[in-house]
């Protein structure tokens, strides 16, 4: 159910701002006066522009596609905040901290609003990750009695109306229990119109994090204020404790392409052309679209992770004997290939099981030559993975290999291998080293000729446990809700999603 959010306002508008000094003002448009900022330091802050410079903003980069702000920024003229795509288009430059510069950073359009049930707050979702620039750490900690922070914004100095550099300034912050921290300004810094939502960042040995972000201010000295008004203190809300809303927000789920948090199915059909069936999370699908035209005959197709560091689930294939990642755009159609392998045998068939290691990368398990082999992954711009590690010493080749993620739920990625002699499914639980543990039998009646493919579909129902997809003879596609024994993980109860020509697809994941 969609829920508007309210946002007290002291003085709502610009014009009014500009002619009363009876309270702290928030608006949409509040800049920072104080020094340029360094662009090495404070790549995170970013610029909204809502509408046709209807009014901008400043936010701070959380996550490669998510942006923090205020939710004042996008409040109409009665404080509401409406969940969901913004009302106007809305621009955000990332990694910019000179906007005369054409290069460097990111421009993305804002696709979602996220907005703090009772803080001004808001998470603002971008159409496509950003993978070039280093989200901020979020504080852990509330703000000490008289600590000094450092606020930074794209708003208004006292001489520049819209400036096209992001400023920085200091402040003593004075914050107690609740989700106002009260800052006074040091030297001749101030925040202005422009400035609401943007960083007010510790620095604790050389590294930054996240305390707090502006939200109202009583703009003395900015463009545009009566000279009569001298105060520069400024209020800010915390973020100290909000962090599970903010990375809770962020969470992409496993298995999710088209960035709406519902895992998706990936398949190849008999003409070579690669699908995708989005999850409606529940475990049934829509129809599929078509994200490769042509060339995946044979190729071993896999998604689990997000091989580029933008935040966004990529798809990895073996094609011939190259290993490549293909970036997902942002809505599940795929970018120009990297390639990350070569010299594989053409019948490798490789899995995304996720990050198997735990050092925050995704991994590849890879299944050639009787053998299975773990690939561990490096997520960046130019991802690349390791040279391989034997995981397992023989017996493979008569085992289909997939992921469910975590289907014991200890946290550690786990495999699902059907033997194709007998339909037997089995589960292999991870390590905290990286390997797999011994089997325990998680399915049966499997067989090749029953059920042609499976896939470990991560939780596809949303109900925290791992599930799977598999075709079945009679050319339907089943969604299987994982389920418990008093041995573990087993596979549950079967549903169709699929109605018939799914004997022509011949591989998924």
């Amino acid at each position: 159910m969609s829920r508007t959010h309210r946002h007290r306002f002291w003085i709502s508008g610009v014009a009014v701002a500009a002619t009363m000094a009876g309270g702290l003002v928030t608006s949409p448009a509040m800049a920072l006066q104080g020094a340029p900022a360094d662009a090495a330091s404070f790549g995170h802050s970013a610029r909204i522009v809502i509408g046709e410079s209807d009014r901008s903003c400043t936010g701070t980069l959380v996550d490669p596609r998510w942006v923090l702000s205020a939710a004042s920024c996008f409040a109409d003229a009665t404080g509401v905040v409406q969940p969901g795509k913004p009302k106007a288009t809305t621009t955000v430059t990332v990694g910019r901290t000179d906007l005369s510069q054409t290069t460097g950073g990111a421009v993305r359009t804002a696709i979602e609003l996220v907005p703090h049930p009772d803080r001004d707050l808001v998470m603002v979702k971008l159409n496509v990750g950003v993978a070039t620039v280093k989200p901020v750490a979020l504080a852990a900690t509330p703000t000490a009695a008289d600590e000094t922070v450092k606020a930074a914004g794209f708003g208004r100095t006292k001489t520049t109306w819209v400036p096209d550099r992001l400023h920085t300034g200091s402040f003593t912050a004075n914050g107690d229990a609740s989700a106002d921290i009260a800052l006074t300004a040091v030297g001749d810094a101030v925040i202005c119109h422009g400035d609401s939502g943007g960083p007010v960042l510790r620095e604790t040995g050389g590294k930054q994090e996240l305390v707090a972000v502006a939200s109202r201010s009583w703009m003395g000295g900015c463009f545009g204020m009566p000279d009569t008004e001298t105060r520069t203190g400024a209020v800010a809300t915390r973020v100290d404790d909000v962090r599970s809303w903010i990375t809770g927000t962020a969470f992409a789920a496993p298995g999710d392409m088209t960035g709406d948090n519902k895992p998706d199915l990936v398949a190849v059909d008999d003409t070579g052309k690669l699908r995708l069936y989005a999850g409606r999370g529940t475990g049934a699908i829509d129809n599929h679209t078509l994200i490769g035209t042509g060339g995946w005959t044979g190729a071993s197709v896999t998604h689990r992770g997000d091989w580029t560091g933008d935040a966004m689930e990529d798809v990895v294939a073996r094609v011939g004997s190259e290993l490549r990642v293909y970036p997902n755009r942002g809505n599940g159609t795929l970018g120009s290939p990297i390639r990350i392998g070569t010299g594989l045998p053409t019948d490798a068939q490789v899995v995304g099981a996720g990050d198997v290691n735990r050092d925050g990368h995704p991994d590849l398990v890879v299944q050639h030559s009787n053998k299975l082999y773990l690939y561990k992954g490096k997520s960046a711009p130019t991802p690349s993975v390791a040279a391989p590690v034997l995981i397992g010493t023989g017996g493979w080749d008569v085992m289909s290999v997939t992921a469910p993620g975590d289907a014991d739920r200890d946290g550690l990625v786990d495999l699902l291998a059907r033997d194709t002699r007998d339909g037997v499914l089995w589960l292999y639980r991870g390590r905290t080293d990286g390997t797999f543990s011994g089997r325990t039998q998680y399915g049966k009646s499997y067989t090749v000729t029953n059920r042609p493919l499976i896939a470990g579909a991560s939780d596809a129902n949303g109900d925290g446990v791992a599930d799977m997809w598999a075709t079945a003879g009679d050319r339907t596609l089943k969604f299987y809700k994982g389920a418990t024994s008093a041995n573990g993980p087993v596979d549950g109860p079967s549903t169709q999603v699929g109605s018939s020509g799914w004997h022509g697809i011949k591989s998924i994941s």
